[in-house]
């Protein structure tokens, strides 16, 4: 169950934010300004071993404030949102433990090698199933 996370227009948090229940799970934070995605990548990572869902962000400011209230271990991140892309997030968060995995529609070799360089541990397309792309983060977290 998610719950209004109050100034965070478009954010969702767990009950158990920022708390893991499980000490060997890791923290997800979903940000993607689709609602179908975003709800869908968020029920893969409850459903996925070693995963804990900790809040979802509709935006790129959203995210942000996500980020440094709830610092996940994770942030599985858009690169196109209309507020603020997912490039200006990686700008903005580069003091930040959380790793980030870029999660885009549109990647190729060019894309992959400026998220890199803007500080994105890693990046995996939207095409891929939601399975990998949990074990992409799982891997991510624990590397």
């Amino acid at each position: 169950m998610t719950k209004d996370a109050g100034p965070m227009v478009g954010s969702t948090e767990s009950p158990a934010a920022g708390k893991s229940s499980d000490r060997d799970s890791v923290s997800v934070l979903v940000v993607d300004d689709s609602p179908v995605f975003r709800r869908g990548m968020g029920r893969a990572v409850q459903g996925h071993a070693g995963l804990e869902l900790i809040g979802e962000a509709e935006g790129g400011h959203a995210a942000l404030e996500a980020i440094e209230r709830l610092r996940p271990d994770v942030v599985l991140l858009d690169l196109r949102m209309p507020d603020l892309d997912g490039f200006g997030v990686l700008e903005r968060m580069r003091e930040s433990e959380s790793r980030v995995l870029i999660v885009s529609a549109s990647l190729d070799d060019e894309i992959e090698r400026a998220v890199r360089a803007a500080g994105a541990a890693g990046c995996v397309s939207k095409d891929s199933p939601r399975a990998e792309i949990c074990a992409a983060a799982l891997r991510l977290a624990r590397e």
